[in-house]
């Protein structure tokens, strides 16, 4: 398949996740409509799954991972973040031999919030997701990253009260306990999928679950209110998908 030349033989679901209204069984159901089933396996969080199920993740690592932490003096409302590229690079090294090749797609949910550094702009953005080897999603970032909408600003810049702005502008905005998390989800997981068959995880018809969305209506849009999953072209991608493993 030209159009679709890294076709994953095995993908690898890691669960770091605590938060309620999420569920990985269907994320592997759902993307078992393109890929097989037998071939999608569930894990759980990363490292201490690639590390061998040790219960204390090993000090070196852990050490690793705490230089990663950055915090924010403005911005989220966690206000600590971590580097995603730093922990995609930690990740990356603890990766099976076995399984270090593009037969392999890794995908990482976590409950960390992840960044990125904007050199032009002299800050981190938190992200929702991270793509590469592996893929990183955070569930917190689907609150954090993209931005809310402008009269939830404009509220706080006011000296508005940050609770009483979240109730007025509910279902502007994915807020924490949304019980729609899973199906958001599921988006960004194609996304990483994508990425991983193309380098190209994004589309730019706001229809499509692949539309790299900014501000929250945008991902709610995409993710949770258009007709159609995927725009024509990417279905036809995803039907093609399915024909190749229906023929290996």
């Amino acid at each position: 398949m030209k159009s679709v030349p890294n076709i994953p033989r095995y993908i690898h679901l890691y669960d770091g996740t605590t938060v309620e209204n999420f569920n990985i069984q269907e994320i592997r159901s759902y993307l078992g409509q393109w890929f097989a089933l037998d071939r999608i396996q569930i894990r759980g969080e990363f490292v201490q799954h690639n590390v061998g199920g040790q219960e204390q993740v090993p000090e070196t690592i852990a050490e690793d991972l705490a230089k990663a932490y950055v915090e924010m003096p403005e911005g989220p409302a966690s206000n600590t973040l971590y580097d995603g590229s730093v922990v995609q690079r930690i990740y990356a090294d603890l990766i099976d031999e076995k399984e270090n090749s593009s037969d392999h797609l890794h995908i990482a949910f976590t409950d960390k919030l992840i960044g990125t550094w904007d050199a032009g702009g002299r800050r981190y953005h938190a992200r929702v997701s991270i793509y590469g080897w592996p893929s990183i999603i955070s569930t917190i970032g689907v609150v954090e990253a993209p931005a809310k909408p402008r009269a939830y600003y404009f509220g706080l810049m006011a000296g508005l009260d940050e609770k009483l702005l979240r109730e007025e502008l509910s279902g502007r905005f994915i807020d924490y306990g949304e019980a729609r998390l899973t199906e958001l989800l599921k988006g960004y997981t194609m996304q990483a999928v994508f990425y991983h068959l193309s380098a190209e995880p994004f589309c730019d018809h706001p229809d499509c679950r692949l539309f790299n969305a900014h501000w929250q209506k945008e991902m709610i849009r995409a993710q949770l209110t258009s007709p159609e999953d995927f725009c024509n072209n990417h279905r036809e991608v995803l039907r093609e998908i399915r024909s190749y493993r229906e023929q290996t």
